[in-house]
């Protein structure tokens, strides 16, 4: 009974040396490669760029709705990252060295254009701040666009009272000329880009006439001056919906 003992317990210490063995052979082995990982995101939202295919040494990923990457078991040694973008981001390449382990690169990817636009045509919503100003994007099909990169924009307007009935109107007393303050809205489907004109800066407003405006929107990109009319503006908060 000793002896089988003695052979068991001899089998037993086999077993975790051979179990040792193979878990310090497959960290050794991993530990030969490189991890490269990081945030991308368009520069100045910082929203996910739908499409956007990453390729390093052969191996490559393409991203939807994240703003996360990462590519495994790379080879150590110098690498030419390449970056492509849908329609209206500038590509992006880099040189960078890869290190066993992880190694980490943000890459904001920078916006050059709106792809393919026609007009624009705009909406209006009187909250509690302000009048809301929104800008959608239209292509040459006449299609609202959904994916296109956050620009530098000017949004400028007039604003006039409007005077006479439902189906026969013409502009009145000019409220408000200028710039208003843009600002960018993740959360829309279709006019992520807005404009807000306070309730301050129309002076004379009684929200309790319940008046109604027209509003001439004039938006300002790199690759364009647009126009439209929008003749239903609010002049006074509308009850929002808890």
């Amino acid at each position: 009974m000793r002896k089988r003992g003695i052979i068991y317990g001899a089998l037993a210490a086999i077993s975790i040396v051979a179990v040792i063995s193979v878990t310090f052979f497959v960290k050794a082995s991993s530990s030969k490669y490189g991890t490269i990982e990081g945030k991308i995101a368009d520069e100045l939202s910082g929203d996910p760029v739908r499409g956007v295919r990453i390729v390093v040494d052969g191996r490559s990923t393409i991203l939807y709705q994240t703003t996360s990457y990462e590519l495994t078991k790379i080879p150590p040694g110098e690498y030419l990252i390449q970056v492509s973008p849908p329609s209206g981001w500038v590509k992006f390449t880099k040189k960078i060295k890869i290190n066993p382990g992880k190694n980490r690169l943000d890459i904001p990817l920078k916006g050059d254009k709106i792809p393919d636009l026609k007009e624009i045509i705009c909406f209006s919503e009187s909250k509690k701040e302000g009048i809301i100003i929104e800008v959608r994007f239209v292509d040459s099909k006449g299609i609202g666009m959904t994916e296109y990169p956050r620009l530098p924009i000017k949004i400028e307007v007039t604003l006039w009272e409007r005077i006479g009935e439902e189906e026969n109107y013409k502009k009145g007393k000019k409220l408000f000329e200028g710039p208003v303050k843009d600002f960018w809205d993740s959360q829309s489907y279709l006019e992520k880009n807005k404009g807000i004109l306070a309730w301050d800066k129309i002076p004379g407003i009684k929200f309790e006439d319940r008046k109604m405006g027209i509003m001439e929107v004039r938006v300002h990109l790199k690759q364009g001056n647009f126009k439209d009319i929008i003749d239903d503006v609010k002049l006074f908060p509308e009850k929002e919906e808890k």
